[in-house]
């Protein structure tokens, strides 16, 4: 029920699940679970009955159920099970963590694009290890995979963005180049957006929109003639996106293959 709780949430739009958002968020709590009832329950099938029919058919699971009534010792009443936190349930409590601790040491030097030392992500880890409890390890690595980001960096930097006065500081070289024309600037500009909105950047992204939409031959027709220039802004990128990664392939090897000319 918490999972169908967690994916009926992303229909908020719809009107019927907008009312029952506060319901929805409640039975994703493990509190909820602790003094559950029998009345509760019925409360619960009455509610969602109606929403279900939102979800989205390849996320349904259908429950066949044959149950026969049995009559229980007066004593022998047991608190039902409390379900485990669910993937979905436990990666919606930690993107709310990330958007609600932007101050969090960590998190703001990755924001700020300062060096993490193996202390700083040892925190990051344990920190959001424990928004899973007991299975927060196991949580997280299954969020990680999912996401198919390359370290914990990477993917906590794509949620919280890259603060725009630090990507403005990191090309600040072109923004004050008087040399460079004002379609040359709006392109630096572009990636200082794209950064302050997703946090990371690939070097090939330079040659798709919104980029192509400036020159449509991307950075090596934009700066024809200055390559220095464009070799200035595939360095920055790589110094922006170092330590996020593990092994990886250079950028100027990644250049080549987007289809950008050496």
């Amino acid at each position: 029920m918490t999972e169908i709780a967690a994916l009926l949430e992303e229909k908020a739009a719809i009107p019927a699940v907008k009312a029952q958002l506060a319901y929805l968020a409640a039975l994703q709590e493990v509190s909820f679970w602790e003094g559950i009832t029998l009345d509760m329950l019925e409360e619960m099938r009455l509610r969602l009955r109606g929403l279900v029919v939102f979800l989205d058919r390849r996320k349904r699971t259908l429950v066949y159920t044959d149950f026969e009534d049995e009559l229980l010792d007066e004593g022998d009443e047991s608190a039902p099970a409390m379900p485990k936190m669910t993937g979905a349930q436990y990666e919606k409590k930690v993107k709310d963590y990330l958007r609600t601790h932007l101050d969090h040491i960590v998190i703001h030097r990755l924001r700020a694009n300062m060096p993490l030392t193996p202390t700083d992500l040892e925190e990051l880890e344990r920190t959001l290890a424990a928004i899973g409890a007991e299975d927060g390890g196991a949580l997280l690595q299954g969020m990680l995979a999912r996401s198919n980001a390359p370290s914990l960096a990477w993917f906590v930097r794509t949620l919280v963005g890259m603060d725009r006065a630090a990507a403005q500081a990191a090309f600040s070289a072109f923004l004050n180049d008087r040399s460079l024309t004002p379609q040359q600037i709006r392109f630096v500009e572009t990636i200082i957006d794209q950064l302050t909105a997703h946090g990371v950047m690939e070097p090939s992204a330079l040659y798709e929109p919104p980029f192509t939409r400036i020159d449509s031959g991307g950075p090596d027709a934009l700066f024809d003639g200055r390559e220095n220039v464009v070799a200035g802004i595939f360095e920055t990128l790589d110094a922006i996106n170092s330590g996020l990664y593990g092994e990886r392939t250079s950028l100027r090897v990644a250049r080549g293959k987007s289809g950008g000319a050496e």
